[in-house]
């Protein structure tokens, strides 16, 4: 490959899920990936937060805040005490000073990351309608690219540019799996091609279950976690905190 050319992992939403993790590590490590973007929520729902965590901080070279780190970090929501006493006050820290974005150029592109929230005031989908969606791009962005809805999506916001979103490692919905993008283009050739590519493949999701049953007494809403997990559709009532 040219030296100039970069490969670039960008994985979100590892949420406690350790053996979804362990998957991705491999698949990463077969394709000679060693730049890793986490684009946030590497904590909470799953119940393996404090492994999740050091994985993320061992292995990846940009690590964004999402609404879940936020949460937990600042210590938001009491409901979230199985999630502070696992992670302990130094990872805690660490949560609370996580960037919330970061951009670089590829390939000539002006690249924008973020999670979704807290970035965003609320949610919105790739589907939204595309006023809602154009800020992103402020005040020079190309391609915009963020996480936080666990469904891997790419779409064109009028001239602005790209926007995609990447996936869930640990909570994919749409289809139940690991779910990450990666980014190829050039560092000094602004005309070289830019490509975004998705990847997902199937990993334990009955290991993941079993490792939320044997804390279900302690961890929060481990019945609707393990539901996401098996049929990748949205369990969680909408309570105006970390869903």
């Amino acid at each position: 490959m040219n030296p100039s050319i970069k490969r670039i992992a960008l994985v979100a939403d590892l949420h406690g899920n350790l053996p979804a993790v362990q998957a991705l590590e491999k698949d990463l490590e077969q394709r000679g990936i060693r730049e890793i973007y986490c684009l946030g929520d590497v904590v909470g729902k799953g119940p393996s937060s404090a492994e999740t965590f050091d994985w993320a901080f061992s292995h990846c070279q940009v690590l964004l805040q999402g609404n879940w780190d936020s949460g937990i970090g600042y210590m938001q929501f009491p409901n979230d005490k199985f999630y502070y006493g696992q992670l302990g006050p130094e990872r805690m820290k660490k949560l609370r000073e996580m960037p919330q974005e970061y951009s670089f150029t590829l390939s000539g592109r002006k690249i924008r990351l973020l999670h979704g929230r807290p970035v965003m005031r609320e949610l919105l989908s790739p589907t939204s309608a595309s006023e809602k969606l154009e800020w992103l791009f402020d005040p020079n962005y190309q391609v915009v690219g963020y996480a936080d809805i666990h469904r891997q999506a790419l779409r064109m916001i009028g001239t602005r540019g790209i926007l995609f979103n990447t996936g869930a490692v640990g909570n994919g919905l749409g289809v139940p799996m690991v779910q990450y993008t990666i980014l190829t283009g050039s560092e000094t050739d602004g005309d070289a091609p830019f490509d975004i590519s998705f990847v997902t493949f199937p990993y334990d999701r009955e290991a993941a279950v079993a490792d939320a049953e044997k804390v279900q007494k302690d961890l929060p809403k481990w019945d609707l976690y393990c539901k996401e997990i098996r049929t990748a559709r949205y369990s969680r009532m909408n309570s105006g905190k970390n869903d």
